[in-house]
């Protein structure tokens, strides 16, 4: 098994290549395209991103239900992840470049109806995907590898995004053509990746090891398997905990832009160098992650990480806020480039934070796979894609929660096309005062529930044995 594992742990993970550098593009830039480059208000925006994720929310354990019922020449997962690869290009090539209409409305219908394309088309790829991962190694250690390696091969995607939108866009993030550029790349880049994935590991379910209780699984529908994990004391606590955090989550990827541009008044190409120099800090973390995570309890390093992300995450823009609105001048002036010592401060802030996120994400997603066997173990049922689709979908809820709520707030404080600089970020201001008293409103409930959280090394380990999984660490 472990051979098994070693040949196609890699091929697994490339498949994140492209999916990072998609995540990365549509979560920072749809909102910002919609509204500033294209005109559609704010509000509008919001809606039709919020509506698309409730759609593809209630999508979600549907799709990964499915592929645990399904049964076909290539598995479980294969068929779905070939499907979804090319529905989802096709959704991004359709944002960013096709026009159904020039008012309001048609903009607002365009804007629903492409991504509601491109979110299902995710989900067919990516939950079938996850699912694969989580069949594939199960050890309690091992999970962080696998998590760890995915999260090695998303960066990089990452980092040829943020290399494209530099030399496309330079300091203008207003035009269109740029857009349709940077679009193609990320397809480009998706398709190649993810094809290539799915071609190696078109055969591997075949290989999968057998449980002991193979005999007594039971293959359940959708709304029986939702009301066995909601039993589920660690998967429900963890759902909780997490969720809550998409809406804090949500509002800081849309708000991005607008805290670039008009609150710390960095130009795009400053922006783009502070991205990069951010991820030395996560690679470093992705590829020590598996060693800096041995024998230590998941749960209690997740809430230690998450602890240190509410302390020192918002701390700048703490500090920034007071600057503007009592001129206390704690932090050094802005708007003097790359040269400056504010420039310093964040790129080294961002690099610091860049690493613990990828940490608690790993262990997070880590988390998660472990209550597959937990699951297992007390119902029969092996549902790894009605996990991870579950996983996804309050996430989905309270994430199109946080995205409304984005459009509605730049509605709200009058945030527009036109307007002076000074008038822009006064509105976004206001919106960084907001974010910040949620998240820390928020954090305290969520870190509660993850407290909650129950299943340890041992339990695993023991969950295993029960099932007659034969694991061993993966040395690669």
């Amino acid at each position: 098994m472990q051979d098994l594992q070693k040949k196609y742990l890699n091929s697994w993970a490339i498949g994140s290549v492209g999916g990072g550098a998609s995540e990365a593009f549509m979560s920072m830039f749809l909102l910002y395209f919609y509204n500033q480059v294209l005109g559609l208000n704010p509000f509008l925006c919001g809606l039709g991103i919020a509506l698309s994720l409730f759609v593809d929310a209630f999508s979600d354990p549907m799709i990964g239900g499915l592929s645990d019922r399904t049964r076909s020449r290539f598995g479980r997962r294969i068929p779905y992840m070939f499907m979804g690869l090319f529905g989802f290009a096709l959704g991004i090539f359709l944002l960013f470049n096709v026009r159904i209409g020039d008012t309001q409305l048609g903009l607002f219908l365009q804007l629903l109806l492409f991504i509601i394309i491109t979110r299902i088309s995710s989900t067919m790829f990516f939950i079938p995907r996850a699912s694969l991962g989580v069949e594939m190694i199960k050890g309690y250690e091992q999970r962080n590898l696998l998590h760890a390696r995915d999260n090695n091969f998303g960066i990089l995607g990452t980092v040829i995004f943020y290399s494209a939108i530099a030399i496309i866009f330079g300091n203008n993030w207003n035009r269109e053509t740029g857009y349709e550029a940077v679009s193609l790349i990320v397809i480009g880049l998706f398709l190649a990746t993810s094809i290539f994935s799915v071609f190696k590991l078109r055969n591997i379910e075949s290989l999968f090891e057998k449980t002991s209780i193979e005999d007594k699984t039971q293959h359940i529908g959708v709304l029986k398997g939702l009301t066995l994990l909601w039993k589920n004391d660690s998967w429900r606590n963890l759902i909780i905990g997490t969720s809550l955090f998409g809406i804090v989550g949500s509002l800081s990827s849309v708000f991005s832009i607008y805290m670039i541009n008009f609150f710390w008044l960095w130009l795009p190409n400053e922006f783009t160098l502070i991205l990069a120099l951010s991820i030395p800090g996560a690679m470093i973390a992705a590829l020590s992650a598996n060693k800096l995570l041995e024998n230590r309890d998941k749960k209690k390093t997740v809430l230690l990480l998450t602890c240190i992300l509410i302390s020192i995450g918002p701390s700048l823009t703490i500090l920034r806020i007071l600057d503007i609105k009592f001129e206390t001048e704690i932090l050094p002036e802005v708007g003097l480039g790359i040269y400056s010592l504010l420039f310093i401060i964040v790129a080294l802030h961002s690099s610091f934070m860049a690493g613990v996120r990828v940490i608690n994400g790993i262990v997070f997603s880590s988390m998660f796979s472990d209550v597959v066997e937990d699951h297992q173990k007390n119902t029969y049922s092996r549902s790894e894609g009605l996990i991870i689709s579950v996983n996804g979908l309050s996430g989905k809820i309270l994430g199109g929660v946080g995205i409304l709520l984005s459009g509605t707030l730049l509605s709200l404080v009058g945030f527009g096309e036109d307007g002076s600089l000074e008038d822009k970020r006064e509105a976004v201001t206001s919106l960084a005062i907001f974010s910040t008293a949620l998240l820390f409103v928020i954090a305290p409930i969520s870190l509660f529930f993850i407290s909650k959280y129950k299943i340890n090394k041992s339990i695993h380990e023991d969950n295993l044995h029960e099932l007659g999984y034969e694991t061993g660490r993966v040395e690669i």
